[in-house]
């Protein structure tokens, strides 16, 4: 080997020296920087850590005093309740114990139920019933019907009421007082009678049998359109006497008034009731 090669051998191991030394202070230095990134992110890190442990202590702190002050509060209400409750006298509700009827009591409330189930037997009946018919069906003595029914009739007379009980013969209907017929008998199964034409009927039921000519006579000439509305409805039937009819009302009427069936017995009903023996002699329409 001449001088020549050993200087260039040399050259490059001076060369390769530098290199080496270099790169490891290269990456020494990226090392260190590495290093001081990682410290820097440990003292955040510890700084949050510490911070958050100082908040949670405060909260803790906050929290408890919260607590405290609530079990004060409470302590300070219940005293307060307790002191007012100590004050006040709560009464005591005492039970009263049943305490049976006597027989006069009983007797009474017997009685009382009796008789209402008679009123109600009438209403809901809408025809006359007699005494036998009421006893059998309502399982009461006879006698105490009688008695019960005459009593309950007597009430409806002294009541401000639009309802009576009539004595039919020998049965008992609950009816509407005639001062009240006009005004409801539109509400009558049927339909509505005009007042003109109940006026008519009430003559022929107060005067029948009635002939025809004495209606007209009594009611003038529009008692021809009032007698035919009054067939045509069933409230009265024409019998052929002579030259003109005989009208006399139907049971149909007495059913839907209330009244007796019974001729005689209506029309005594009908002047009772109405307080007035002339009412057949009224003219007009």
């Amino acid at each position: 080997m001449t001088e020549f090669d050993e200087e260039l051998r040399e050259e490059e191991d001076n060369k390769k020296d530098k290199e080496g030394s270099f790169e490891e202070e290269h990456l020494e230095g990226e090392l260190s920087e590495e290093d001081n990134i990682e410290e820097e992110k440990d003292e955040e890190l510890g700084d949050l850590e510490s911070n958050f442990e100082e908040d949670g202590n405060e909260e803790n702190e906050e929290t408890q005093d919260d607590f405290i002050e609530d079990e004060l509060v409470l302590e300070e209400s219940g005293t307060t309740e307790d002191s007012n409750l100590e004050g006040e006298s709560i009464p005591v509700v005492q039970k009263v114990p049943d305490r049976e009827l006597t027989k006069e009591e009983l007797e009474q409330e017997i009685r009382k139920f009796s008789k209402n189930s008679i009123e109600a037997a009438l209403y809901a009946a809408g025809k006359p019933l007699d005494v036998e018919i009421l006893s059998t069906k309502l399982e009461i003595p006879k006698k105490e019907v009688s008695e019960l029914i005459i009593e309950l009739a007597l009430e409806y007379l002294e009541r401000d009421s639009a309802l009576i009980i009539n004595q039919i013969g020998e049965s008992f209907q609950m009816a509407i007082k005639s001062e009240y017929v006009e005004k409801v008998s539109k509400f009558a199964q049927g339909g509505a009678i005009a007042e003109r034409y109940l006026r008519t009927l009430t003559i022929i039921a107060l005067k029948q049998p009635i002939l025809k000519s004495t209606v007209i006579k009594l009611r003038g000439s529009g008692a021809y359109e009032h007698i035919k509305f009054l067939l045509d409805n069933d409230f009265i039937e024409a019998s052929k006497k002579g030259r003109s009819h005989e009208l006399m009302t139907t049971d149909k009427y007495a059913e839907m008034f209330g009244l007796p069936k019974d001729k005689n017995e209506m029309k005594k009903v009908m002047i009772e009731q109405l307080g007035m023996g002339n009412i057949a002699k009224e003219g007009g329409d």
